[in-house]
């Protein structure tokens, strides 16, 4: 029936003259037609102010200025001036609801293939990123475990062990890099 149809608790709330609306299609067609009566009555509206404006405007009375009847004039003109500008006004908010809505409908529509998208690019950032990360530890480990044993004694320093043989080891995370053997404390 329309693009709205997972909540229904929400449908049974809108007025039933309205439920049609929430379909592309038939929003399309309602607004174009309230954007024809207001496009229609835009243009009486200019006729009737055209009308006005002439008559309004040659009645002139003795003793008037020479913009004395323009002045009368403009009180009545302006609320046809406002009847013109409202009238447009509707009917292009007429055609921004359907443009507005059809954005809406297509954006709607869009977002589940998006976010996939969004989750995968996620994931392959994390996976290089793992295997940077493990790069690196692999070669701490190797770097730390193939001291040769001249290095250590020519070091004046000692850390109160003695390096032990190299042994050639994956390492898959920091606590691989300090596990002696021993469990517990």
């Amino acid at each position: 029936m329309s693009e709205i149809d997972k909540n229904d608790d929400v449908l049974n709330r809108v007025p039933a003259e309205f439920r049609p609306l929430l379909n592309l299609e038939r929003l399309t067609a309602w607004s174009l037609e309230r954007q024809q009566e207001h496009t229609a009555d835009l243009s009486t509206y200019e006729a009737g102010r055209a009308v006005f404006q002439t008559v309004l405007r040659s009645q002139h009375v003795e003793g008037d200025n020479k913009w004395s009847a323009r002045r009368r004039a403009r009180r009545v003109e302006r609320h046809w001036n406002r009847l013109v500008k409202a009238s447009r006004d509707q009917a292009s908010a007429a055609e921004a609801l359907r443009v507005a809505y059809a954005d809406h409908v297509r954006e709607v529509a869009a977002l589940p293939g998006q976010r996939a998208q969004k989750a995968a690019a996620k994931a392959d950032r994390r996976g290089r990123l793992n295997a940077a990360a493990t790069k690196s530890l692999n070669k701490t480990a190797a770097v730390m475990t193939s001291r040769s044993s001249s290095d250590a004694e020519s070091s004046d320093e000692s850390a109160g062990q003695t390096p032990g043989p190299a042994v050639n080891r994956t390492v898959r995370g920091v606590n691989d890099l300090f596990d002696t053997g021993r469990r517990g404390a």
